[in-house]
């Protein structure tokens, strides 16, 4: 694994999530020769240029067709390459998720399909280009694993993580330009094993995706009041880390899981999922996007709009929470 400068992942960080996974993976090529990547006609929206000029034979536009891509994507994993498909998170995988469920699950294949621009970053463009629901539709699939990483440095570790990993990955990445580098010494990524960012023994605040940064922000709010909170980096939504999830159980006294996800069937519920196998489990609060469609806005417009801001999530924890 090449070795990342802490001035490198500062550029990273302010040119967004686009530009660290299109850095990342071109680090990742220079190392194993099966390395390929697949686009929908979006080289430079994803920020793929630079591996093009790099790796001109090793990427493959296949225009504006994202149910075709998948067949070709397979047809790659098929002869043993290992595609990266990148795409718009709103387009793949959800305009091509029966390819992708028959295609790449069904078969197991040994690619990997990153969705850019998750969540709500896209506002401005409306409910057709946000991407509330993918996590819901990528772990109902059999044999994908879900990650979700925080910041640039998670990225490039996700990255060169899943090059390692047997059977077929969806990368999420949130975040827009200038998201915070979180992790900025050298730290340990490994697939399905969240990381306790900050412990704590009152609250235990889980995120998956560049919210936690947001998740740090209300913990910090809520420790000026005295209340001891625990924050977790679940970047592995699929599988879900269930040692950790035990811990919490057993040692916090409130559960808040924050995702730029719908609140069905994201984050929120796989944790739901295993606690409802507990007879005694702490109360677990979500922060995430309702059962709803968008109001049109910009990125800070719908993360305040849909309570995944710092101060409202440290409101609602502190509501939830009984000290008594």
């Amino acid at each position: 694994m090449s070795n990342i400068s802490l001035e490198t992942l500062k550029e990273w960080s302010t040119l967004g999530h686009r530009n660290s996974f299109g850095e990342s993976i071109i680090l990742l090529a220079k190392e194993r020769e099966d390395v390929v990547v697949v686009n929908a006609d979006i080289t430079t929206t994803a920020r793929l240029v630079n591996f093009e000029k790099e790796f001109s034979d090793r990427i493959f536009n296949v225009g504006i067709a994202e149910q075709n891509m998948i067949g070709f994507t397979a047809g790659l994993a098929r002869e043993g390459l290992m595609p990266f498909v990148v795409s718009i998170a709103a387009f793949a995988p959800m305009r091509c998720a029966e390819q992708i469920r028959n295609m790449l699950g069904y078969m197991n294949l040994n690619a990997r399909v990153v969705a850019i621009e998750a969540g709500c970053r896209f506002g401005p463009l409306g409910n057709t280009h946000f991407a509330t629901d993918d996590i819901a539709l990528m772990r109902a699939i059999p044999n994908f694993t879900v990650i979700c990483p925080a910041d640039p440095h998670a990225i490039y570790k996700a990255v060169f993580a899943v090059a390692e990993h047997k059977g077929p990955v969806h990368i999420r990445l949130t975040g827009a330009p200038g998201f915070p580098l979180l992790y900025p010494d050298d730290f340990e990524f490994e697939i399905g094993k969240a990381i306790e960012y900050r412990p704590g023994k009152d609250v235990a605040i889980i995120t998956t995706g560049s919210v936690l940064w947001e998740g740090i922000r209300a913990a910090e709010i809520l420790e000026k009041k005295g209340i001891s909170v625990r924050v977790i980096d679940m970047h592995t939504v699929k599988p879900i880390d269930v040692t950790m999830l035990d811990s919490v159980f057993a040692e916090n006294k409130l559960i808040v899981t924050v995702e730029e996800h719908s609140i069905i069937g994201g984050l929120g519920s796989a944790v739901a999922e295993y606690k409802a196998g507990f007879e005694k489990a702490p109360k677990q609060i979500m922060c995430g996007l309702g059962d709803s469609f968008r109001k049109i806005g910009n990125y800070e417009f719908q993360m305040k709009d849909n309570g995944l801001v710092g101060e409202d999530i440290a409101e609602k924890a502190e509501k939830a929470l009984d000290l008594s």
